[in-house]
C-alpha cells in the first residue's frame, strides 16, 4: 500500500467530521444583528498600526542614490548613496552604503561610510566603516578596525 493511497475508514470518518461541523455551523446563534457589528469592529482593528508586528525594511539598494529627505518609523536599510536628511526608527548602513549628511534614528549600524552630523540612542560602528563628523549618542560599541573620526558626545 502507498502513502498515497487513501484508506476508505479513514476517509468516511473525514467526511463524517465534515458533516459534524457543518450541522454546528447552521446551529450557530449568531444574529443578523451581530454581523455588521463584527465587520465594523474587524474594519477598525485592521486600521490601527499593528503594535509588536515587525515590518519590512525600506531599502536603498546598491547602486541606487538618493538625494534629500528619508523619513520612516520602521527600518531602513541603506546599501547605495544617501544625501540628505534621514529620520527612522532604526537605519542599518551595509558594507556599500554611504552617508553623507544628518542622521536620527534610535539604533543605528554602520558597515559602511558615515560623514555628517548622528543623533541616535545606540551606536555600532562595524569593522569595516567608516564615520567622521559630529555624533550624539547614548550607547557606542566600536568594533576592531572601525574607524572614526570627529567630535562624539555622549548623551
Amino acid at each position: 500500500m502507498s502513502i498515497f493511497s487513501k484508506n476508505p475508514s479513514s476517509q468516511n470518518n473525514q467526511e463524517q467530521n465534515m458533516e459534524e461541523q457543518s450541522d454546528n455551523f447552521s446551529e450557530s446563534n449568531i444574529s443578523e444583528e451581530t454581523i455588521p457589528e463584527a465587520i465594523e469592529q474587524n474594519n477598525r482593528n485592521e486600521a490601527l498600526p499593528r503594535m509588536g508586528v515587525s515590518t519590512k525594511p525600506s531599502i536603498i539598494s546598491e547602486g541606487f542614490t538618493f538625494e534629500g529627505t528619508i523619513t520612516s518609523d520602521g527600518v531602513l536599510n541603506i546599501a547605495g548613496v544617501v544625501r540628505g536628511t534621514i529620520t527612522a526608527k532604526s537605519v542599518l548602513i551595509d558594507s556599500t552604503g554611504q552617508v553623507d549628511g544628518e542622521l536620527n534614528t534610535e539604533s543605528l549600524v554602520i558597515k559602511g561610510d558615515v560623514k555628517g552630523d548622528v543623533n541616535c540612542d545606540d551606536l555600532n560602528v562595524g569593522p569595516l566603516a567608516h564615520v567622521s563628523g559630529n555624533i550624539n549618542y547614548k550607547y557606542i560599541h566600536i568594533q576592531r578596525g572601525g574607524k572614526v573620526s570627529g567630535t562624539f558626545n555622549k548623551n
